[in-house]
């Protein structure tokens, strides 16, 4: 079976995407009461202060570690990755917004530029249309 520099490149990026997001999250599941009471400190001066901040640091590392799952797992789950993972960053830009942390923002903006460079490729399955595009 022979592979293009193409697919190689495309499935190599997805994997190493893929591993990176998934260890992200997964990594923070032994001391998820730590990391989500950890950022408490961080948010007290914005408008999503106390149980709405604690709520979603319990669910981010889910979320993250989710996003890595799908791409790894490859097909059609793929385009379900990298779209939650996009959604997920658009999720964790909001906040670092809010708490004036824009120093990681650049991080942020890569992986989605590398989940949308990769949903956008042809070797990421999807949804065929039969629509004409508008």
């Amino acid at each position: 079976m022979k592979i293009s520099n193409q697919q190689l490149a495309y499935h190599s990026t997805r994997i190493a995407i893929g591993i990176s997001i998934l260890v992200h999250g997964a990594v923070r599941f032994p001391k998820l009461n730590f990391f989500a009471h950890s950022h408490l400190i961080m948010f007290e001066h914005t408008f999503i202060a106390g149980p709405p901040t604690l709520i979603m640091c319990y669910i981010i590392p889910f979320l993250e570690a989710a996003t890595g799952l799908l791409i790894l797992m490859g097909g059609k789950l793929t385009r379900y990755g990298l779209t939650l993972g996009i959604v997920t960053m658009g999720i964790l830009m909001f906040g670092a917004t809010l708490a004036e942390k824009f120093d990681i923002l650049i991080s942020m903006l890569l992986h989605v530029i590398i989940f949308y460079l990769l949903l956008i490729n042809k070797n990421t399955k999807g949804i065929v249309s039969t629509e004409p595009a508008i």
